[in-house]
This record gives structure tokens, sequence and C-alpha cells, in this order.
């Protein structure tokens, strides 16, 4: 049998986010013939359950990349000879390719997951793209601004959409959601709306208390709604004005801030829908985690570019950054009985299922892996 292909995977950190966990099942889903090795610049480790033994495999040290990184990298480069180079995160990105650039590799791949990329970064992607064999990105929102704003060449370009695993992020059955709603102090009568994510900006939690104001104007926000905020704090002037801007609008008693929760699946065996009024996104973990979980949701549109929530069918849309709206489409969700809310959730399941399914995801990555080692005349 030939020896695998060395894979380097390079990404600063495994912070709580979705790149890094859609990095780590790719490395524990490829097939044999591959042999991935991880490498972070910074230690920061939350997806523990996900690493192999002995990864990371290499920590540059650094708290922030520079000269010294990038002279590490390159000695990890140089020891590892990796077949492929595929970095994660725009920070990782600018650094692999110009290691890369210091210590050839015959593949090199870079992941955009996100909009809204840095100034720095959308400035020498045009150049960096070249180095690039690939630049992968989960969403077609993020695609259109790496061709407009970052300047790089459409054929480029490819979207692979996220993994998600249905076995692991299911419906629970009766005894999983009582014990689940027990475990986070929800009352069999209250509806509980989820938003996991960061502390942010881009997350939106302003808005989202300006969307609870507007509710509890109308009498649609009661004592039966608790809203749970399940994330880590980000931007430190949004941790800030948050609590100031709930207490403002009168609906501070209504949400509860969970900080960053380890055991997902049972948060969304908890609650009774998802809310992202996000601002920007890419290809949100949570909106498919929530779907494959059961649970209907709310989401803004730049949390919905590729078509995650359908209409009226497993959740309702709202423009972005109109609070007013958003909270008008919460409250077509309130309006539902339990039951009309669990078919909602069942038919976002499906879709979920058949759009973002694990065999199909990791087939279109293994054949461009194989596809570019092909045409390197090493496969």
């Amino acid at each position: 049998m030939p020896a695998p292909y060395p894979i380097l995977l390079f990404i600063p950190n495994l912070q709580q986010g979705g790149a890094e966990r859609q990095m780590l099942e790719l490395m524990t889903r490829l097939p044999d013939r591959f042999a991935p090795t991880l490498c972070v610049y910074e230690e920061n480790t939350h997806y523990g359950e996900y690493l192999p033994p002995g990864e990371p495999r290499f920590n540059l040290g650094v708290r922030k990349m520079g000269p010294v990184g990038l002279r590490r990298l390159v000695q990890v480069i140089r020891e590892v000879q990796p077949a492929i180079l595929h970095s994660y995160r725009d920070k990782a990105n600018l650094w692999a390719r110009l290691a890369a650039m210091m210590s050839p590799v015959p593949v090199v791949l870079t992941s955009c997951r996100n909009r809204a990329m840095h100034p720095i970064h959308l400035a020498s992607e045009p150049f960096l793209s070249r180095v690039s064999d690939r630049v992968l990105t989960n969403s077609q929102g993020v695609r259109r601004e790496l061709i407009s704003l970052a300047r790089v060449e459409p054929d480029k370009i490819q979207v692979i959409h996220n993994f998600i695993d249905t076995d692991r992020f299911r419906p629970p059955t009766g005894e999983q959601r009582a014990a689940a709603r027990a475990r986070w102090g929800l009352a069999d009568d209250e509806v509980a709306l989820l938003l996991p994510g960061r502390i942010s900006l881009q997350k939106h939690q302003l808005g989202l208390a300006v969307a609870l104001w507007h509710l509890r104007r109308r009498g649609a926000l009661t004592d039966k709604v608790k809203v749970l905020l399940a994330g880590r704090e980000r931007d430190k002037w949004v941790v800030r004005a948050l609590p100031l801007l709930l207490a403002a609008a009168g609906v501070e008693r209504f949400t509860e801030r969970l900080g960053s929760v380890d055991d997902m699946p049972s948060l969304y065996h908890a609650a009774d829908a998802l809310i992202m009024p996000s601002l920007y996104e890419g290809l949100p973990n949570a909106v498919l985690e929530a779907h494959a979980s059961g649970l209907p949701a709310v989401v803004s549109h730049a949390a919905n570019i590729d078509g995650l929530v359908l209409e009226g069918v497993s959740g309702f849309e709202a423009p972005t950054f109109d609070a007013r709206a958003f909270a008008g489409a919460i409250q077509k969700l309130l309006s539902l009985s339990s039951g009309e809310r669990r078919e909602m959730g069942r038919a976002g399941r499906e879709h979920i299922a058949q759009s973002f399914s694990v065999d199909r995801v990791l087939a279109e990555t293994v054949a461009l892996y194989d596809g570019l080692l092909a045409e390197k005349g090493l496969a």
C-alpha cells in the first residue's frame, strides 16, 4: 500500500466556533489514504472531545502571528512535508500562504468561513489568493464577497457546505427533553427561545434586545417566554452594552445569559425554537444543528442566504437589521401551538438531512483533494 498523503491543517486555535469544529469533523472523517495532522499558533482548546490522540501535534506558541510564528510555521512545513496545506480562518490563511511561498507545498487550500473580512485581509487577498489552489467557503454569501470585495478570481473559489452530524444532533426523546429542561431550569409551560452565538456585533444580541422591546409593547412577551443567550464574550463593548440595553428596554427578566456551553445537544433538546438576528454570517452551524435537533428557527436574511430556513415551513425570515420585523417573526412563532412548532422543526430536520449530509460534504472535499493531487501528478 502507498504511504498516506500528509495533510497539514492550520488554524489559529481551537476556541469555540464553527470553523474550528468543521475542521476537526473533517480531520476525523478523512479516508485512511490521508494522514492529517494539526497545527495551531496559540493554546485554546475547547473541542477536546473531537481531537485524535496526540493532536494538535504542533503549537507555534505565539499569541499573535508575526516573524517568529512565520519562521516556526515554515519549520513545521519542512518537517511534515505535507502534500496538502489546508488553513482555516482569515488570520491563518494569510500566514499559511506566506509560509508556502517560503517553503513550497504541492497543494495549498484556504478556507474563508465568514463575511465582513478584515481590511488587511481584503487588501492582501487579491495577491495571496494566487498562492491558493482553491479558496474554499461554505456559503454563497461569502463567495459573493470574495469576488466583489476581495477580488478573488471566481474560478478559484469553491463552495463546500458544513458538516452536520444528524446522529449527534437529533430530536430528543420525551425523557431526554424532560431531563434537559430540568437541567436548564425551564418550566413545562415556558417557551424557550435560544440564541447560540458569541456576544458580539455580528450575532446582534443588541438588535434582539430591541426586538424584545417591540414584543413587550405589543403584549406578545409574557412570563411564559424565556430567551436563552448561549455563547462566549467576544466584543467587549457589546458585552458591556447588552445588559444596559436589556434593562432600558424592560426585557432583562425575560433573558438569561448562559456563557459558553459545552453540551449544545442538551440545550437544543431543552429549547422550543432557535432565534438568530445576525448582521452577517457564512453558513451558521447553529441553524444546521437546531434544525437537525427538530427546532424551528427565526433568522435574519443575513443568516439565511443559503436557504437553511424555509419560510413558513421550517421557520421565518426577517430583513437584516430590522428589529421590528424580527419581532414580528418571533411573534408568528409564539402564536403557533407546540405541535405546530414541532412540525416546523421536523420539516427543518428533513431539509437539513437532505441538503447537508455528512456523506455528501465529505465526498466533495475528498474529491477536491484527489483532483488537485492528480493535477500535481501526485495521485
